[in-house]
């Protein structure tokens, strides 16, 4: 199973921004996520509910898919 199939089970379909950080362990942080909004790169889709910025679970895989880059160890 991949790292996104494994978030597609856990992730709520919808989620607060503010909440990114606890759903992904602490991989991608709001922080994050707000300044990439503001800068024009970040997840397609964003809405608001009240005063709070909203992703939708495959928004966000499919902004998260784009950026993972394998790497290999060293031996």
């Amino acid at each position: 199973m991949t790292e996104i199939e494994t978030l597609r089970e856990s992730l709520p379909p919808i989620f607060a921004r503010s909440e990114v950080g606890r759903l992904t362990g602490g991989i991608i942080q709001p922080g994050t996520l707000r300044n990439r909004d503001s800068r024009g790169d970040g997840i397609a889709g964003r809405f608001m509910i009240g005063r709070k910025v909203c992703y939708s679970r495959e928004s966000f895989l499919t902004w998260l898919a784009a950026r993972i880059k394998p790497t290999q160890l060293k031996k």
